[in-house]
């Protein structure tokens, strides 16, 4: 039990360092050298849990999901209404956005690859379509409590993940008229506002 924990540990220190080095300097002038370097760890020590740069990139999106959206998915909200979800989950991605911005910058990085590596858009491709299924379900949820007029919940579910992915906007261009904050709130307000039962 004590050497997983550990285990998890190295792993989870490997990807912290991998994220810095893949943002910082894009995956094609990233060398596990670097990487390296940012862990503190032996080049051994990397190449025990991981085989090559590629191999690191791809846990780095399974990484990404767990690390950037660990509350929303522990989230019970049994008692809480399909838009209060839907904001709950808004204030996650600010959140995230506040503290790990980096988190948004790697997903720029994601998007690069997966249109040169068919294993990088293979690998997102299941991330985005985890994420595409818990908006159907809030979705799902709001339509069966008469919340939320009828819908076809796989186009509205590919609208909330294209507007939360409009945070990474703020991430590149940080000199903006508008916030971060406002923008999530707005247009997670918006779609919840046409979504509302007439």
């Amino acid at each position: 039990m004590i050497e997983n924990i550990a285990k998890e540990e190295k792993k989870s220190k490997i990807l912290d360092a991998a994220y810095s080095v893949f943002v910082g300097k894009g995956y094609s002038d990233t060398t596990m050298d670097d990487i390296v370097k940012e862990s503190k760890m032996s080049k051994g020590a990397i190449y025990h849990y991981y085989s090559s740069k590629k191999d690191l990139f791809l846990s780095l999106i399974d990484h990404w999901e767990t690390y950037s959206f660990p509350d929303f998915y522990a989230k019970g909200d049994r008692d809480k209404n399909a838009s209060e979800i839907l904001m709950d989950l808004s204030d996650i991605v600010l959140n995230v956005f506040n503290k790990r911005k980096h988190v948004f910058l790697a997903e720029v990085e994601f998007w690069a690859l997966s249109n040169k590596d068919d294993d990088v858009k293979q690998k997102s491709r299941l991330l985005y379509n985890k994420l595409l299924y818990l908006f159907e379900l809030i979705l799902k949820k709001g339509i069966r409590q008469k919340e939320f007029d009828d819908m076809d919940t796989k186009v509205v579910a590919m609208t909330i993940l294209t507007s939360l992915q409009g945070i990474n906007w703020f991430c590149l261009y940080e000199d903006t008229e508008v916030t971060a904050e406002n923008y999530i709130k707005t247009s997670m307000g918006l779609l919840i506002k046409s979504l509302k039962r007439r």
